[in-house]
């Protein structure tokens, strides 16, 4: 049982850490103050051989005394105010390995249990800036925001990852990517989707013609990313420096472990061995990963993947259909008497509203729709079949 828990009655546990600041504080005050005098003895040394400095021992002399009684009332202050959470965190051994959720709460605000990430590393010290950030009032809205406009695709995400034995935490590396926005490109241009695929990256992954951009499609990108991942990983070892090859290149990470003996991530990031994107962007999903899973104990507010079948089915279940080359979506949407948008959402992939004209295409379609779709696809294809041989 990780983190930063105590008992709502256990006021020892609070008094221990405000007992070791103050001490601390005060041992700082007093080597400042011996400091201090030993300046002073060598002060008369200093004027007796450069008068020039008398006027400038006797004026800053007084500001020697403020400047110790500012620091000591400062600390003095900080070592009797409540801890800073994360010095809460530094000793796990004082938190009971086992414990009933209604005894214990978060020091964050929130209640309940804290769940063990299934990546190692959500504690360390390089975690926690990140944490503050996501922890803040903006960082909150933020992360609420991208959470809801991932609800539609997150659970076919999380499907994907259990089916393939990934870790869990991955369902955010397209919090970090791209907000959870398929189509999310950044200004240089050279990466798009949810995944955040580079164009010399998707060979053997995904498909990019005239078009089609496969790097656009969430569920093709998705699985095309477990499979990158996993290839990593192979090589690796180590999901850590798998997530980081999948930011900076496995080249990058491979390069990097043969200059130390020591293949960590945390050792290549601390050694500026890997590019300074890839150092922060793990430790990065870690502070993601833990307060979107841990939710409750921290008290934030953030939407769950949605599994209401009635609003969400055709973005994570759905029929496929193959058509022939040029079919206009907008045509086969008007014949199967459906929104356009619904079959143009389901169908990112298509640059042109209409499948590649050279080749048979596999149309997503929404679930339960299909024997629509193919009496529509018969229809349209009767009608072109009669303009042409009138």
């Amino acid at each position: 049982m990780g983190g930063n828990l105590y008992r709502r009655n256990d006021v020892n546990l609070r008094s221990c850490f405000g007992t070791q600041n103050r001490n601390r504080c005060f041992e700082r005050i007093f080597q400042l103050a011996a400091r201090i005098r030993r300046l002073r003895r060598f002060a008369p040394f200093c004027i007796r051989n450069y008068p020039q400095a008398r006027s400038r021992e006797l004026a800053i002399a007084p500001n020697w005394s403020l400047l110790v009684l500012v620091l000591a009332l400062f600390c003095a202050a900080g070592a009797f105010a409540s801890p800073e959470p994360q010095n809460l965190l530094q000793d796990k051994k004082s938190v009971p390995e086992e414990f009933a959720p209604e005894e214990f709460v978060s020091v964050w605000g929130g209640s309940g249990f804290y769940k063990e990430l299934d990546l190692p590393g959500a504690w360390r010290k390089e975690v926690e800036p990140y944490r503050r950030r996501w922890l803040s009032a903006t960082g909150r809205a933020e992360l609420r925001t991208i959470l809801e406009n991932g609800s539609r695709y997150r659970h076919y995400v999380r499907r994907r990852l259990a089916e393939e034995g990934l870790p869990s935490c991955i369902e955010y590396i397209p919090v970090i990517e791209s907000s959870y926005k398929p189509l999310a490109s950044p200004a240089s241009g050279k990466s798009i989707g949810l995944w955040q695929f580079m164009e010399n990256s998707i060979e053997n992954y995904l498909r990019k013609t005239k078009w089609i951009d496969e790097r656009r499609d969430p569920w093709k990108s998705t699985d095309a990313a477990i499979k990158k991942l996993k290839a990593n990983h192979k090589e690796f070892g180590d999901w850590l420096l798998a997530i980081a090859a999948y930011n900076c290149g496995a080249g990058a990470v491979r390069r990097a472990l043969k200059k130390t003996s020591e293949k960590t991530f945390w050792s290549l990031a601390q050694n500026d061995l890997i590019p300074g994107h890839a150092a922060v962007y793990v430790p990065n999903l870690l502070a993601v990963s833990d307060i979107a899973q841990n939710s409750f104990w921290y008290g934030v507010d953030l939407p769950e993947a949605f599994f209401d079948a009635e609003l969400y089915s055709p973005y994570d279940d759905f029929d496929c259909v193959k058509v022939g080359g040029g079919l206009s979506i907008r045509a086969l949407a008007g014949e199967m008497r459906v929104a356009p948008d619904i079959l143009l959402e389901l169908n990112p992939a298509l640059l042109y509203e209409a499948t590649p004209p050279d080749e048979e295409y596999e149309l997503r379609l929404p679930n339960g729709m299909k024997a629509a779709a193919e009496d529509a696809i018969f229809s349209l294809n009767k009608r072109s079949e009669y303009a042409d041989n009138k």
